[in-house]
């Protein structure tokens, strides 16, 4: 028996082919588009011709998962090493030398295990198979492929029925004020003290909500987190089940296999059903992790979406992860990200971080508890957000994300541009665009405008310019008196 591929997964595999022979490749696909089939096709081509592979993989857990496809596929297994990256390191002195290196999650290549697999067989071919070739650095894969072979997007794959429709809830904004980092991502601790014990009362709610008696997938930031999640849902008599990377191999593939039976309708768990891992299908994800990692984000949020006729996926997101890296179908320029073009954001110590009033658009330290001008209070605010009690998820579309992008920009030199920014953030965060518009160019030195050119470009009237103008002026003031 062998699968057999679609015409998209046959193309990826001739472009990578046309690469191979002189140089080493990196092939992009979206999650859920086929990889395993892709990778067994190839790895049957290879080994049909006599060729040696070295298949490397991050997790052992993988290893009996990819065997089977590979024997499913027809692939002689002779002629095959598959190993997980620590083991290959340190059998390098007994491996037979491959025709041709295969690591699976290639964004992982960087490291210093693979790359002493790599240079050990330096003159071996190498293709890296990976739906993110992103990393927290920023650093690009350019010194370890020579090329980027790029699969169909995701909305390409929606739109031809091999990925399913999803409908995306999350909270408009949260306050991560609270969380830390450390090498590049979220820590457990500070995720703790950011939101609580109320999160997990509420994401049961969510799914009552969104997705009742659907089977879905829960992503927790600690094995505590998510056997709480696990006995919450019990506890509100919906069947739930927590595994990790410690749960004993035949104790797992039980509560698996209730999960795949129907027995089980919540399966929560950290990381290990992320990258790879085969699990059932299901046609919820609910994200509780707050992440930094675009890898980490894509291969959780999209576990609901693997191709079912008729099939839309619920994704649930409780820490608003999708404002920092979009949803999922949002395009990502992954041959820039490659080069390294992606790099991380330093907060720059000369900046003073600031925070504006939902209700007066004045502008306020970050540790400001009232607004001096209208009596705001942040404090309420900022606690609601952390217990998340009484939050309201709501249906994050296309259009409301489009118009969130415009309203995280930046405001520049440009006054269209600003005008589109300011009318964004009205819509996002409440009060009048020409406020938050003159709160930017009142007494900013870097850029000029004059004022009939604001008039003409918000089409307000001179008087209603000028009220606005000596408003923002005066509150201004205020603050420079005060600060």
């Amino acid at each position: 028996m062998t699968f057999k591929l679609f015409d998209y997964q046959l193309d990826l595999i001739e472009q990578a082919r046309t690469h191979i022979a002189d140089k080493n490749v990196m092939i992009v696909s979206p999650p859920g588009s086929g990889k395993s089939v892709v990778i067994s096709e190839i790895i049957k081509r290879a080994t049909d011709k006599g060729g040696r592979v070295l298949f490397l993989v991050h997790r052992k857990e993988l290893v009996e998962q990819i065997t089977n496809s590979l024997m499913i596929h027809g692939v002689n297994l002779e002629y095959v090493d598959l190993l997980t990256v620590g083991k290959a390191k340190n059998r390098l002195s007994v491996l037979r030398k491959p025709t041709l290196i295969i690591t699976d999650e290639g964004h992982h290549g960087k490291a210093s295990t693979y790359q002493a697999i790599y240079q050990r067989f330096s003159n071996v071919a190498r293709l890296g198979f990976t739906a993110t070739p992103w990393r927290m650095s920023g650093v690009g894969f350019t010194d370890t492929y020579d090329v980027m072979v790029e699969g169909k997007s995701v909305q390409w794959l929606i739109d031809n029925h091999h990925l399913a429709h999803c409908r995306y809830f999350s909270l408009l904004a949260i306050d991560i004020s609270k969380l830390r980092t450390r090498n590049g991502e979220y820590t457990n601790r500070s995720i703790d003290e950011a939101f609580g014990k109320a999160i997990y009362g509420d994401v049961v709610s969510e799914y009552r909500k969104r997705a009742a008696r659907q089977q879905a997938i829960l992503y927790a930031h600690s094995i505590e987190a998510s056997k709480s999640f696990s006995k919450e849902f019990n506890e509100a008599g919906i069947a739930s089940v927590h595994i990790d990377s410690k749960t004993p191999k035949i104790e797992r593939e039980k509560r698996m296999q209730a999960f795949r039976n129907g027995d089980i309708k919540v399966l929560c768990n950290v990381d290990l059903i992320s990258e790879g891992f085969d699990v059932p299908d299901c046609s919820v994800t609910i994200l509780c992790r707050p992440t930094k990692s675009l890898v980490l984000y894509l291969q959780q949020s999209m576990r609901s979406m693997r191709y079912q006729p008729g099939k839309i996926a619920t994704i649930i997101d409780c820490v608003v992860n999708w404002k920092i890296h979009g949803l999922p179908y949002t395009p990502h320029d992954w041959k820039s990200y490659f080069k390294g073009g992606w790099k991380k954001k330093k907060k720059s110590e000369n900046i003073i971080q600031a925070k504006e009033c939902p209700e007066c658009s004045a502008m306020w330290p970050l540790n400001q508890s009232i607004c001096d001008m209208c009596g705001y209070d942040f404090g309420e605010r900022e606690q609601a957000e952390k217990q998340r009690i009484a939050a309201e998820l709501v249906e994050i579309k296309r259009q409301e994300f489009q118009l969130m992008r415009i309203a995280g920009r930046k405001y520049g030199s440009d006054l269209s541009q600003n005008w589109q920014i300011a009318k964004a953030r009205a819509k996002v965060n409440g009060g009048k665009p020409l406020y938050k518009l003159l709160f930017y160019y009142v007494g900013n030195t870097k850029v000029h405008v004059s004022d009939d050119d604001i008039i003409r470009m918000t089409g307000v009237s001179g008087r209603e310019y000028h009220n606005a103008l000596q408003w923002v002026k005066k509150q201004k003031n205020k603050i420079i008196t005060r600060y």
